[in-house]
């Protein structure tokens, strides 16, 4: 199956201090918008993590999601098709517990890159203090314009 599948490694750049094996690289070359095929749903995490993600939305858009959820966990069925088969999943496990590293697309390009952790958190920092591009602000506006967001969508649903 997976044996006609061509990788494009040379579309991932690895700038990082650890070394990736030519296989990790294919698994990477799948993209970053790329999911493994599940194997199976935890009905009871799904539930729980849309309950914490919908405690203060109002109450009309929180019975939507619910009902939609429910739906969703009452129809899914396991797949009959994987798109990573076995080895893949190992490595790209082993991909995700190397802690020091960020795996981000490449602002131009399209290429995918791997870079140390450190390093890419000193580059946000930088243009994060970019005073010509950002404003830093007094107060963390968050709450408001949750506030006003939940308002206009309360408001068109009850239109």
């Amino acid at each position: 199956m997976n044996s006609k599948i061509t990788y494009d490694i040379s579309n991932v750049i690895n700038i990082s201090k650890i070394h990736l094996s030519q296989e990790q690289l294919k698994v990477i070359s799948k993209g970053l918008k790329f999911v493994p095929t599940p194997t199976s749903i935890n009905t009871i995490t799904t539930v729980v993590n849309c309950e914490k993600s919908l405690f203060s939305t109002p109450k009309l858009t929180k019975s939507a999601a619910i009902s939609e959820i429910s739906t969703f966990i009452q129809k899914w069925r396991k797949p009959t098709k994987f798109n990573i088969n076995k080895e893949e999943a190992k490595l790209l496990k082993e991909i995700k517990s190397i802690e020091n590293i960020v795996i981000v697309q490449a602002d131009k390009g399209g290429k995918i890159v791997v870079m140390n952790k450190n390093y890419y958190f000193n580059k946000i920092e930088e243009k994060l203090n970019d005073l010509n591009v950002y404003e830093q602000v007094k107060k963390d506006p968050t709450t408001i314009i949750k506030t006003e967001i939940n308002k206009q969508v309360t408001k068109m649903l009850n239109q």
